[in-house]
């Protein structure tokens, strides 16, 4: 226990949330959660985790600037012209649906080497500590890292640059509607090798 709170309970209860109730967080608490969020280690205290935030109305032009991605890479290409037309009014649906989308990124140092490295894994550890604290006040969380995020035109319809930027993830937010069940891990002694000599 810390501070009263169950590390392993959050850890081992945390699910991913694919639906969500249609209430907006309050932005006060947001950003409680995610100033704690913010204490996860990095490499000489770099910080170097940005966010974009995505609510109201901007759900859908992001939701939009998604599937086109999804189109241009070639991940929709089995739809014909009327399916596609159905699949873009589902996607709205679901990105609509969800609350707030977080859209975490950062300046690259190293275009790829070890720094870059080192501030992307800093990022996923605030990712990791925003989605248990978030747990801990009864709100879900999905992260989601598809091709999407090294889609040149994406980075720039975001109001980025594929030069100077590096996306990491995009994690949706927003009250449970429905929490599905947990799912079994595999034994850890199969991910061990222990060395002694």
């Amino acid at each position: 226990m810390v501070n009263g709170i169950n590390l392993i309970d959050a850890i081992r209860g945390r699910r991913t949330i694919l639906d969500y109730k249609p209430d907006k967080i309050k932005r006060e608490l947001l950003m409680e959660i995610l100033t704690n969020a913010s204490f996860a280690p990095n490499h000489h205290m770099k910080e170097p985790w940005k966010l974009k935030i995505y609510e109201e109305d901007s759900r859908s032009k992001f939701g939009e600037k998604v599937v086109d991605s999804y189109i241009r890479l070639g991940l929709l290409k089995t739809l014909n012209e009327g399916k596609l037309k159905k699949a873009r009014e589902a996607y709205d649906r679901f990105f609509t649906s969800v609350p707030h989308h977080i859209l975490f990124y950062m300046d690259k140092e190293d275009n790829g080497g070890y720094l870059d490295d080192e501030n992307f894994a800093a990022i996923c550890a605030f990712i990791q500590n925003f989605q248990l604290l978030a747990w801990e006040k009864g709100i879900g969380t999905m992260w989601t890292a598809k091709e999407t995020l090294r889609d040149e035109v994406f980075i720039r319809d975001v109001g980025l640059s594929p030069n100077e930027h590096r996306l990491v993830a995009v994690v949706q937010v927003g009250y449970p509607n429905k929490v599905p069940k947990g799912k079994e891990r595999t034994p850890i002694q199969e991910s061990i090798e222990w060395i002694q000599a």
